[in-house]
């Protein structure tokens, strides 16, 4: 496990290009985002009542506020906006993932060389690719949903709903991490031309190691995250700016080191 995390780590140093093109695009979609709510709820907070007006201000703020959103259509543009954003980012993921995956895949290529041929070849295939992952983690969704809602309507207390949801939602997250490294593992057929059914026996052959390497460098990025956390309380000021500013570079080179040291895990498996 240690030479595949060694030699993941290696192979994620040599993509720095990759590892600068997603923190670009993290911080891009982070500030359109931000852009995007502040335009929203700025406005709103403006017409909020305040603590000093009486509490029928605020259940008249409530009730025309609901009378906005059900009964004129107010919630359409931002609705629309919601979809086009959510169409861009499945759109950007499998072509930011192609241009990932060649790039680990073809190291001896050029840094952004390889990175663009993988956006160009891989768009598609990863497109479907894609689709068919999130098809596949929603569809537990419809056995979910009509069981919480029967907890919800059988239950009083919240506690009560907690306790009888977890399991279901911790199975749901289990789920659909596997399902990520299932579909890592196809992508990575796709990307290197390797065969997918003989890749997706070899991911069920050495199911353990390669569930065991994820949660290791999933343990990594919790202790990036308590790191950071940490050090922005016990050094408040420009330290702690810098650490904060600097965790979603790290925290995109950790995710590129998981993939790569799969990558190497796959590629010992295949060569013995």
């Amino acid at each position: 496990m240690a030479t595949y995390i060694k030699s993941g780590f290696r192979a994620a140093m040599a993509q720095p290009f990759a590892t600068i093109i997603l923190f670009l695009y993290q911080m891009g979609w982070g500030i359109l985002l931000y852009k995007l709510v502040q335009g929203i709820l700025v406005p709103l907070m403006h017409r909020f009542p305040g603590a000093e007006q009486p509490k029928q201000a605020l259940q008249i703020f409530l009730a025309e506020s609901q009378f906005q959103l059900i009964k004129t259509d107010l919630s359409y543009p931002y609705l629309m906006w919601l979809a086009v954003l959510l169409c861009a980012r499945m759109l950007l993921t499998p072509l930011l993932n192609g241009g990932v995956y060649y790039s680990l895949t073809h190291a001896h290529q050029n840094a952004g060389y390889r990175f663009f041929r993988g956006m160009k070849e891989l768009m598609l295939p990863f497109l479907l690719v894609y689709l068919i992952r999130i098809a596949l983690t929603l569809f537990p969704l419809i056995w979910l949903i009509p069981k919480a809602a029967y907890i919800l309507g059988h239950n009083g207390s919240y506690e009560q709903i907690v306790l009888k949801l977890l399991p279901w939602i911790l199975s749901l997250m289990v789920y659909g991490f596997l399902l990520q490294l299932l579909f890592m593992y196809v992508q990575f057929a796709i990307a290197a031309k390797l065969g997918i059914l003989s890749t997706i026996f070899s991911f069920f052959r050495y199911s353990l190691p390669i569930i065991g390497l994820a949660i290791i460098l999933l343990l990594f990025t919790g202790l990036l995250a308590g790191v950071t956390v940490t050090a922005t309380y016990l050094w408040a000021g420009l330290v702690a700016l810098i650490i904060y500013q600097l965790y979603p570079l790290f925290h995109i080179f950790i995710q590129i080191w998981g993939i790569s040291s799969q990558y190497q895990l796959l590629s010992a498996k295949i060569s013995n």
